[in-house]
C-alpha cells in the first residue's frame, strides 16, 4: 500500500494556488484549487492537500512544510 503524498498549499489572493510537494524543495504555482486537485489525482495514488494558507513562518516550520530544504 502506498503512502499518502503530503501537498502543502497556499491559496493566494488571486486564487492561484503556491504548492510544495514535502520531499521536494521547489514550489511550483498552479492556477486555481481545481487544477491542484486535478493535477494532484493525476500524479498520485493517494494524497493528502495541507493548507497553509493564512500561517506563520513558525507554523509552517511546525508543519514540517522546510523539513526537506537543503541548509
Amino acid at each position: 500500500m502506498n503512502e499518502a503524498k503530503i501537498i502543502y498549499f497556499d491559496l493566494l489572493p488571486d486564487y492561484t494556488v503556491s504548492v510544495l510537494v514535502k520531499g521536494c524543495d521547489e514550489w511550483d504555482l498552479l492556477k486555481s484549487m481545481s487544477h491542484l486537485e486535478s493535477w494532484a489525482s493525476s500524479q498520485f495514488v493517494s494524497y493528502e492537500l495541507v493548507s497553509i494558507t493564512n500561517t506563520t513562518y513558525q507554523e509552517r516550520v511546525d508543519l514540517g512544510v522546510f523539513d526537506d530544504y537543503c541548509n
